[in-house]
């Protein structure tokens, strides 16, 4: 689940400076949002992945046909009065220098919401679903307290619940905490509201969440150390030595990993390794989510896992 897409543009250009009158060299279209990206990453993996989202106006049009045609994906759409919003991202030819600009986020409406909410629970009946992901912020009052719902409707079945969002989101979380909790390094200290953490912040933070029912907790730094909670264990994770390329939709990936391991049912270490190694193989291609299942498999043996 997305509850915040966007279509997400890439200007290529040469080099530039504010003020000047810049000509593009060429534009890549996605759809962006993390969930979108989870999908896809899951679907190189070789699973089968349905992305659910709001999408409004032309652009919204534009993203549901994307997802369909380009991406191969079969998503759950709730039309929105506000139109989805457009990302831009300008980089520079020749090197890894970009720069984003968000259109503000849609107001989501209440019945909007409701209406999410009532087909995913219908999903959720299906009995080939085996887990849930719930990826990114929120953009309106109206969608702060979804993914809380909809871990409890995911619990009441016996479904898994993958979650990455910050904020109010987070904040929302009650009586029904998720399968897994993945976080990066901001994020966990505006959690803790601190302006940053240390490794003991950190390292309580997870154990926090298990204190709370989360079986696996994450908290990244991008390329410095992960420090995971799985179950009663804990452990610090360097990733491995890569050439970045671009590293938007690494945490998808990860999470996308984390679900894939777990599906599969391999020891914690292994699932651990698998998700770092996915994140690792994402930030090596431009495209966000486009893992190679070879490169993740090559990389999981160059990952160094320690308890601590």
């Amino acid at each position: 689940m997305t509850l915040n897409p966007c279509l997400d543009k890439t200007l290529t250009t040469p080099a530039w400076k504010p003020g000047d009158s810049v000509r593009g060299l060429s534009v890549r279209e996605v759809v962006g949002g993390k969930g979108n990206n989870v999908a896809r990453a899951l679907k190189r993996l070789g699973r089968s992945a349905r992305p659910v989202t709001f999408l409004g106006g032309s652009v919204g049009e534009t993203c549901r046909a994307m997802l369909k045609q380009d991406d191969g994906l079969d998503l759950i759409a709730i039309e929105t009065e506000a139109p989805t919003r457009v990302i831009l991202t300008v980089l520079t030819q020749g090197t890894t220098d970009q720069t984003a600009f968000f259109d503000p986020d849609p107001k989501i409406q209440p019945e909007e919401a409701k209406a999410l909410t009532a087909r995913v629970e219908k999903s959720l009946a299906l009995p080939d679903v085996e887990a849930l992901t719930l990826s990114g912020s929120s953009p309106s009052a109206a969608t702060h307290s979804l993914y809380s719902d909809l871990i409890g409707l995911a619990h009441a079945r016996g479904i898994p619940v993958f979650l990455d969002t910050y904020g109010p989101a987070l904040e929302a979380i009650g009586a029904f905490w998720p399968t897994a909790i993945q976080l990066n390094r901001r994020e966990a200290a505006g959690r803790l509201r601190k302006p940053s953490v240390t490794d003991a912040d950190v390292l309580g933070l997870l154990a926090d969440w298990r204190g709370r029912g989360v079986t696996c907790g994450i908290v990244t730094d991008g390329p410095d150390p992960v420090l995971i909670q799985y179950e009663d264990r804990q452990y610090r994770a360097a990733p491995p030595s890569i050439e970045v390329v671009n590293p938007i939709g690494s945490g998808d990936s990860m999470l996308a990993g984390l679900v894939d391991g777990w599906l599969t049912g391999g020891e914690p270490e292994t699932i651990v390794r698998h998700a770092i190694a996915c994140a690792a193989a994402n930030a090596s291609v431009w495209d966000a989510g486009a893992v190679d299942p070879e490169t993740v498999e090559r990389l999981e043996a160059e990952i160094k896992l320690e308890p601590i």
